[in-house]
């Protein structure tokens, strides 16, 4: 299996730079960061683009949390390590106004503690399907706001509480979940 995503993302990110590299060098980069990602309990983020036309942009990114609050039994976390590529479309012009995106998607997480004393670790991989919108604030400076679902395979093992060891055994099933909200800032350059 690990195999076979390893050949996935490969090809998929051969396909993004065959798709736009040949107008790379006249067409201007992004970079952005997600806030709303960071303010759920610190997870770092950025995501760099470039138009491969005037409305596709292809982009690629990662999101990483190794931080755990709290201590014993009152622990809350959510690390996780994420990398995503895709592409989105934009029916007026690349980095202004709606979008609609889509991603693959791999992360491996442990989350518990947030809303249950019960915790969860294990890795998901599938799509990213969203939309949403980019204010252009000034020349080189957007903000982004919208939201996605999450469609794919997550494989975990649950546990009865953050620290003590104690199993719920593993599940391996197909997921379409709510993943991402979006309130981002850009840089175009």
């Amino acid at each position: 299996m690990k195999r076979l995503l390893s050949k996935g993302l490969f090809w998929l990110c051969i396909l993004t730079l065959g798709v736009g590299g040949g107008n790379a060098l006249a067409q201007n980069f992004s970079l952005s960061t997600n806030v709303a990602q960071i303010m759920m309990l610190g997870t770092a983020n950025i995501r760099g683009g470039y138009p491969a036309s005037r409305h596709i942009s292809v982009e690629a990114g990662a999101a990483y949390n190794p931080f755990t609050f709290g201590k014993e039994q009152k622990q809350k976390y959510f690390r996780r390590v994420e990398f995503f590529a895709g592409g989105r479309y934009w029916p007026w012009f690349v980095n202004s106004g709606w979008f609609v995106s889509a991603y693959a998607d791999w992360a491996k997480y442990a989350f518990g503690g947030i809303f249950t004393k019960k915790a969860y670790e294990g890795y998901a991989y599938g799509v990213k399907l969203g939309g949403g919108y980019a204010l252009m604030l000034d020349k080189g400076v957007n903000l982004e706001m919208g939201m996605g679902a999450f469609l794919g395979m997550d494989n975990h093992t649950g546990y009865n509480c953050t620290k003590c060891g104690s199993s719920l055994g593993k599940k391996e099933r197909f997921v379409a979940v709510p993943s991402v909200l979006v309130l981002g800032v850009t840089l175009v350059f």
